[in-house]
């Protein structure tokens, strides 16, 4: 009766005029952490994950890349990491495109040091890229690839290289990526074409971090191989100019 008393006043208002009313604005709440994102985040690991949709880890002291969907582990490679002389770039980039069977060429210093020839090295086993090359943000020029010196991965100091990462499950890292099976990295691999395939920009996020979780339980603790002193987390607005700590030319 009230609401017929006051028909002309403010706050007031009929069944009609309460159906037309908008619904109110659906609040979505913040994916929740993963539990291996909780444990980082225990531990002080300066790392934050996406939590939907993958991500690319390479801890440089661990020598260990770790591929990453929805915040948990899928994917975990030996990797083999700058040498303390040409240091890994502790940076956020993201995955650009897949270079199957890459020409390379030296940097001026490798050629100077007398370890590689002057010259470009064509697509085949023997190329120091390998088989295939994982290519990072534009004009970036370290890439995570394939070898031609696979023995390399049984030493357990890996800072080996003039910056670029070799993965050893580089095929598996491949097909993770693109969303192809092992046969057809293979095929394209062994294959005669030199060619890229566009791919997804998955974060990539190059750390140095002394400790970090192993996804049972445990907790590793590494060495420091650059001797940084702490662990750093990935600078995402950090510049990486060209230098000799490159893949040069893939």
């Amino acid at each position: 009766m009230l609401c017929m008393l006051v028909l002309l006043g403010p706050g007031c208002s009929t069944d009609q005029e309460t159906a037309n009313l908008p619904p109110a604005a659906e609040v979505k709440a913040p994916p929740v952490a993963s539990p291996f994102q909780q444990e980082l985040d225990r531990l002080g690991v300066p790392l934050r994950l996406p939590a939907r949709g993958k991500a690319i880890v390479v801890n440089i002291p661990a020598f260990e890349l770790i591929a990453f969907r929805d915040g948990m582990p899928e994917l975990r490679s030996r990797v083999i990491v700058g040498s303390p002389r040409n240091p890994t770039p502790v940076v956020e980039t993201h995955v650009s495109a897949v270079r199957f069977r890459p020409r390379w060429r030296p940097t001026p210093s490798m050629i100077a040091s007398g370890e590689y020839a002057d010259k470009i090295w064509p697509p085949g086993r023997k190329n120091p890229l390998g088989l295939a090359a994982i290519r990072l943000g534009e004009g970036f020029l370290i890439y995570l690839h394939d070898t031609n010196r696979r023995s390399l991965f049984e030493r357990e100091a890996r800072a080996l290289s003039h910056g670029c990462i070799r993965v050893q499950r580089w095929d598996e890292l491949i097909g993770w990526v693109l969303d192809i099976d092992l046969d057809e990295v293979h095929r394209h691999a062994n294959g005669r074409r030199t060619f890229d395939v566009q791919a997804d920009p998955i974060p990539v996020y190059l750390g140095y971090f002394l400790r970090f979780p192993q996804g049972d339980g445990a907790v590793a603790e590494f060495a420091d191989v650059y001797r940084l002193g702490t662990s750093l987390g990935p600078q995402r607005d950090a510049t990486y100019a060209a230098s000799d700590a490159t893949c040069a030319g893939g």
